[in-house]
């Protein structure tokens, strides 16, 4: 049986961030780019700062699980392939969610949040 390394320690660095983040955020685009954000700061910890992911290589999916999208080539980096026997896909899948039940929060009441814009 393989040892499998834990990402675990990660998430509970920066989980405090992203959720106070979506908590800010005013709008869909706010989400995916907070989202993409503390993905790309994770990869950074995860690796010791040898994978910097680019921002078109993460997307946020809110319509289908597992509710985001690696561009193939940040899955074909050989640092992030070392991982490969880790929860990564189990800690993106956590965030993710978080991240997509705010974008949909935000989606469905964004013609009340316009509105309200033009109102004042």
């Amino acid at each position: 049986m393989t040892k499998m390394m834990s990402l675990t320690k990660y998430e509970h660095q920066i989980l405090p961030k992203l959720r106070d983040q979506l908590n800010q955020a005013e709008s869909v685009e706010d989400v995916k780019k907070f989202f993409i954000g503390t993905i790309q700061e994770l990869f950074s910890l995860a690796t010791d700062g040898n994978v910097t992911a680019a921002y078109e290589d993460i997307s946020l999916l809110p319509g289908q699980e597992p509710f985001y999208s690696l561009a193939p080539q940040l899955t074909d980096n050989v640092a992030i392939k070392a991982l490969a026997d880790s929860d990564l896909k189990a800690v993106l899948a956590r965030l993710a969610e978080q991240a997509a039940n705010r974008y949909k929060h935000l989606a469905k009441n964004n013609t009340k949040t316009n509105l309200k814009i033009k109102n004042h």
